[in-house]
């Protein structure tokens, strides 16, 4: 039936050729040049589908085998790759407030501390001494004072006397403030509870400000500080989820950015990021950690393997599909719009469906129209 249907367009085709009938009408002639055209479509569509059938009938013949790769729709994601520094919130260096020699260090590295404990003492004989002299100079202050003022109350000696013992009394104790403040800085407490991360400080050794005494690490929470290229300042945001690797102790964790930073970092064009960090005793301040950043999503996309993906002279994207026919195949080329890639997988906009097989194996080695089986 199909052999008497190519007999039936040849012989149209033969008789559109040697009908001779001149005509300047240009219509006319490309009517006649369409019904030709069609008519040889026609032959080619039919020509490959006999060869396929004669292909799978032929049993001596032999074909390329290629592996397939199904075409489906799903979640997708890009990701791309930074590193942090594991930062707490309660760690410090703490230093003296005043000069002077040490004449006690009251703690060891690793010890555990608590809020208000005098980590390192100063020599605070002097301050002691200033001290005790105030004290003693307000008792005596005070009692002129006291006296003075029931004097006053009773209309006996002049408000000058009054106003001078009042004035010398108050001073006192302002002074008396000052001086208890500088014998408080002859010690370095703890701020808060923690544990000393490491000890500077040695008895005898002269003290001043800026020299660190002793670093604590507290107990409260601890964050992953990053830096992000600028080209990314808009597709981070807060909530984003990111994943973690610390290679130092082989330790995965999941997490949600909890902070973006608004200021670009002149030289080295980055922005802050910042993820809060689960408690975890293996977690140590300043470990490093490199962390997968996803900037986009999308809930429904067709992707195929990037292997899959070839690319012409012309800078062209394209891959292979194969078509089945029974037991074997033809090889048809699609061009491809494609979109995000990640390592593994790229998004593609347009050239292939969902339900299609792209060729796998062997897909650098076929060519369009070419019959092929399945392995």
């Amino acid at each position: 039936m199909k052999n008497l249907s190519i007999l039936t367009v040849l012989v149209a085709l033969m008789t559109a050729c040697s009908t001779s009938t001149p005509s300047s009408d240009v219509d006319q002639l490309n009517a006649r040049r369409d019904s030709i055209a069609g008519a040889i479509e026609t032959l080619k569509a039919q020509l490959a589908d006999i060869d396929l059938q004669l292909a799978a009938a032929d049993s001596t013949r032999s074909f390329a085998s290629v592996t397939i790769y199904d075409v489906t729709k799903g979640g997708f994601d890009h990701s791309f790759d930074v590193y942090g520094t594991v930062v707490s919130d309660k760690s410090v260096t703490l230093f003296p407030e005043m000069p002077g020699t040490i004449s006690r260090v009251n703690v060891k590295g690793g010890e555990r501390i608590l809020a208000g404990q005098v980590l390192v003492a100063l020599d605070a004989s002097l301050a002691q001494a200033s001290l005790a002299e105030v004290k003693t100079q307000l008792t005596l202050a005070q009692s002129v004072f006291e006296k003075q003022s029931r004097l006053w109350e009773q209309k006996i000696g002049s408000e000058v006397q009054y106003l001078q013992a009042k004035t010398q009394f108050e001073a006192l104790q302002k002074r008396l403030t000052a001086v208890s403040r500088q014998v408080a800085m002859t010690t370095v407490t703890a701020p808060f509870d923690g544990v000393v991360d490491q000890v500077f400080a040695k008895e005898g050794e002269a003290a001043a400000p800026g020299m660190p005494m002793v670093r604590i690490v507290g107990d409260g929470g601890l964050r992953l500080d990053m830096q992000v290229p600028e080209i990314y300042i808009q597709r981070i945001e807060k909530g984003d989820e990111v994943d973690m690797h610390f290679s130092a102790i082989n330790l995965d964790l999941a997490g949600k950015i909890s902070a973006v930073g608004n200021f670009i970092n002149a030289g080295s064009r980055t922005f802050g990021v910042t993820v809060e960090l689960p408690k975890n005793s293996n977690l140590k301040a300043n470990m490093m950690a490199s962390v997968a950043l996803k900037d986009y999503t999308a809930d429904s996309a067709i992707t195929v393997p990037n292997r899959l993906i070839l690319q012409d002279t012309k800078g062209v994207n394209y891959t292979y599909v194969y078509v089945a026919n029974g037991d074997i195949g033809s090889i048809e080329r699609r061009d491809l719009v494609l979109g995000v890639a990640n390592n593994d997988l790229t998004e593609v906009k347009s050239g292939i469906a969902p339900g299609e097989k792209v060729v796998d194996r062997g897909i650098r080695s076929v060519q369009p129209g070419q019959t092929v089986k399945l392995y």
